[in-house]
């Protein structure tokens, strides 16, 4: 969720006048309704009736009275939890397997979501939104471990990839509808609970492991945790993977508002979200293939990784609207590929292997939703001052820095 948007709808609440309440938060009125519009989209329920004459806040929208602070520790529960359980989920999908695993994390976030619905307090809903995080975290730590013995490395980044894609698909799916799904919370939470059911059992039933991917007595993570935690690549990996949600959380959250702080105009300046978001999805299936036929794959990821950041930065900067979604799609090719490739990592490190792919997706999982959390909001941000050109030049230095990593990293091909 967009944090600057929890502030800016926490003072239009108050004063039921985007113009006075714009005017507080010293920002544009239009990018106070981008930042709303947003909101509504990440929730899937609108918050405000609004009329040429007046604004209303909905049933939603009065049901949602917390102040900021309490707004901020909703919006980033469930990127704290991937912080502090993704190690420990991705150790128990090696000690008992990704199914397992994976459908125990189902159960208790369908378990948040439905109760999401009835809950009487702010306590009680922020519980139950660390419960709706668990899932996304256990899958995330273990996908490369599920998808490591089915494929191989070669294949790896590109089912890493598809799975992503699928993600930022149900992203993409649920801002474009969220808005008109309910003015009223309890049906909207319910709605997602539903889904969350239909999710568990479907899991139950199709998933499948093969049977090298557990363990056998004696090999499991009890004796080879250490070395998940010795592995330096993993390490590496991690941080370029922190490094790389820098980058994109710094394009799909902080673009839009900038560029309408700029004088964009909000539906210009969510084309170019919607393009990146889009591109990036396409990216995230197509080019992990082609990374992963390349012989020398750390060179080819470090160039993508450069021309990303430029086109970045040159997209920003770009005062034609043409010019501007053209360096977007460019930036998102490039980036498509690269988180794909940096989890199938450890597939290819000797001191890892199938039996502690887990723990290391956990560890890279980890690091890389503390950088999700970190970097766009208390390091590049508060640098820049806000969202200006000093912040897409450092999110461009993220990417340049990605390609650092990658070149320590060993090649993601055997070939």
């Amino acid at each position: 969720m967009d944090l600057n948007g929890i502030e800016y709808f926490v003072k239009a609440a108050e004063t039921l006048n985007f113009t006075r309440a714009a005017n507080e938060c010293q920002i544009t009125q239009t990018a106070m309704s981008q930042h709303i519009s947003n909101m509504e989209g990440s929730l899937g329920f609108r918050l405000f009736d609004r009329t040429t004459r007046k604004v209303a806040l909905t049933p939603a929208g009065e049901a949602l009275s917390m102040t900021e602070q309490q707004y901020a520790a909703i919006a980033t529960a469930p990127m704290l939890v991937g912080v502090f359980i993704s190690f420990l989920s991705g150790t128990l999908g090696d000690r008992i397997g990704v199914k397992k695993t994976v459908f125990a994390a189902l159960v208790i976030t369908t378990v948040g979501a439905v109760a999401r619905a009835f809950v009487p307090s702010y306590g009680t809903l922020l519980l139950v939104t660390v419960l709706m995080g668990v899932a996304g975290t256990v899958l995330n730590s273990n996908n490369a471990k599920l998808m490591s013995a089915w494929f191989s490395p070669e294949q790896l980044g590109l089912a890493i990839g598809i799975v992503v894609a699928a993600g930022n698909g149900g992203t993409i799916l649920a801002m474009m509808i969220g808005k008109g799904l309910s003015p009223d919370v309890s049906t909207a939470f319910l709605y997602g609970g539903v889904v969350f059911a239909v999710l568990t059992v479907l899991w139950l039933i199709f998933v499948k492991e093969k049977k090298t991917e557990i363990p056998e007595a004696g090999t499991g993570p009890e004796v080879g945790l250490g070395d998940v935690l010795k592995s330096k690549y993993t390490w590496v990996a991690a941080v370029g993977a922190a490094l790389y949600m820098g980058v994109n959380l710094s394009v799909s959250a902080l673009m839009s508002p900038g560029l309408v702080a700029k004088g964009v105009s909000d539906g210009a300046a969510s084309m170019t979200i919607i393009i990146f978001s889009l591109v990036a999805l396409t990216g995230s299936v197509v080019m992990p293939g082609m990374i992963g036929k390349q012989r020398n794959t750390k060179i080819v990821c470090a160039v993508l990784s450069v021309v990303a950041g430029v086109a970045l930065y040159m997209g920003w900067k770009a005062d034609s609207a043409a010019v501007r979604n053209l360096l977007i799609v460019i930036c998102a090719v490039c980036l498509g590929g690269l988180l794909p490739t940096i989890m199938s990592i450890p597939a290819i490190l000797p001191e890892i292997g199938p039996v502690k792919m887990g723990a290391a997706g956990g560890l890279i999982s980890t690091v890389m939703m503390a950088g999700a959390f970190l970097i766009p909001s208390y390091v590049i941000t508060p640098i820049a001052g806000g969202i200006n050109d000093m912040t897409f030049l450092l999110s461009a230095a993220c990417s340049g820095l990605l390609a650092v990593i990658f070149m320590i990293l060993p090649n993601a091909s055997t070939k």
